[in-house]
């Protein structure tokens, strides 16, 4: 659901959905769970009489003290930020009468451990008290949340303002303005970023505040540029462009933000086609001899190898491969291709017989081509980046003299 605080920030969250997505939450958390697993796993004193344990009494003092801990603290929230004191209230009031049940079910219970009737009672209130807790830190990270889309919502209206602004005094006041709102946004990111348990949405709201942080003094001075010379196309192509990455970024933020359940993985982080076709030929070249056929088998299994092949043969030719690789990526290819008839041969002589040793070496000498050739091509991958950025300053001149030329591609 959408709630609207003030300001006109909508927050997407749902009250009941008690995900966990940072580790300060986790983490205060984590003492209340262990006082409380600890008492409901408390054993009474002896099976064959009943009495009071004094441990439980403790555990059950600390328990009601940490859920005093939590209302003072919700309560502190609640006062500091109106836009959600009545959902702070409500949740304050849920933790304050779960806790109650609690502390009485608990007592109950110290008093009396060998009472099976009332170690249900407590385990019940337990996961109450538990859930109501995990609401109250889950809304007080909303908060958070809502002061970041604020300071957010502030940075997009300080960056239509320097968009419209019509003069050179005009482009520098917007831009003071939104310098502050930018200071302010990249410090509430990065403590959101340092406490997301997400690993994939860190890394993206770091990417997003690396391109606040590039593009702000480019900011200034297309912009300025622009005002100067609005009758140049590229003057309002610069601008637009510098505005538009960081109002990516900016959008890239408040989503990160507020997203919820598993992030879902970028293109680029699946395995390569040539990577997996490897992994896929290996899965096949493996079966049973009876499962073997002449007709549909080896056609399948050389068809797929050399699909393979034509791909390493690519990556052999490639003007980045250095000599001594290439040499090796034909051979290892060579290599596969024998280890593969090798193996088919001994696939059609054991069809109806138990596996035997020649076919046993045959299997694992084209397992040991196939590692090979995989090493190879992923060691001229790393030839290729290595090359490439060897000379530091090399992909900076290639950039540099395509933009001389216009060279849209080389850019």
């Amino acid at each position: 659901m959408e709630a609207q605080y003030g300001a006109g920030v909508d927050v997407k969250w749902d009250i009941t959905n008690l995900e966990i997505r940072t580790k300060s939450v986790e983490k205060t958390l984590e003492p209340l769970v262990t006082q409380v697993t600890t008492l409901v796993s408390q054993k009474g004193p002896s099976k064959l009489k009943k009495g009071r344990s004094k441990r439980a009494h403790l555990l059950c003092e600390a328990v009601y003290q940490a859920t005093q801990n939590f209302i003072a603290k919700g309560e502190e929230i609640s006062n500091e930020n109106a836009e959600v004191r009545n959902e702070m209230v409500a949740a304050v009031d849920d933790v304050r009468r779960t806790g109650d049940t609690m502390h009485i079910t608990s007592s109950e219970f110290a008093d009396d451990p060998c009472s099976s009737v009332k170690r249900s009672a407590m385990v019940r209130a337990a996961r109450a008290l538990l859930s109501a807790v995990t609401r109250l830190l889950i809304l007080a990270d909303m908060v958070d949340v809502y002061l970041l889309l604020k300071s957010l919502r502030a940075v997009e209206e300080d960056l239509h303002r320097l968009n419209q602004a019509s003069s050179q005094q005009e482009v520098i006041d917007n831009f003071r303005a939104l310098g502050r709102r930018v200071v302010d946004l990249a410090d509430r990111t990065g403590r959101r970023q340092m406490d997301l348990k997400d690993l994939r949405r860190r890394d993206d709201l770091a990417s997003a505040r690396a391109v606040l942080k590039k593009n702000s003094l480019m900011l200034l001075t297309t912009s300025k540029t622009y005002v100067r010379h609005p009758e140049l196309v590229a003057a309002k192509a610069n601008r637009d462009f510098v505005v538009g990455e960081v109002s990516d970024a900016v959008h890239i933020i408040g989503e990160v933000a507020q997203a919820t359940g598993p992030s879902v993985p970028h293109s680029y982080e699946g395995i390569g086609e040539l990577a997996a076709a490897l992994d896929d030929f290996d899965s096949k070249v493996l079966m049973e001899p009876n499962a073997y056929s002449s007709v549909r088998t080896r056609p399948s299994l050389e068809e797929r190898l050399e699909s393979i092949i034509s791909g390493a043969a690519l990556m052999a030719d490639s003007s980045c491969t250095r000599d001594e690789r290439r040499e090796k990526i034909v051979r290892q290819c060579n290599a596969v291709r024998q280890a593969l008839q090798d193996l088919l041969t001994q696939y059609e002589a054991n069809v109806q017989e138990e596996p035997t040793e020649s076919l046993d070496k045959a299997i694992e000498n084209m397992c040991q081509r196939t590692r090979e050739l995989r090493r190879q091509l992923k060691k001229a991958v790393v030839d290729h980046v290595s090359d490439t950025f060897l000379e530091t300053n090399v992909p900076l001149i290639i950039l540099i003299e395509a933009a001389k030329v216009g060279n849209e591609e080389e850019r």
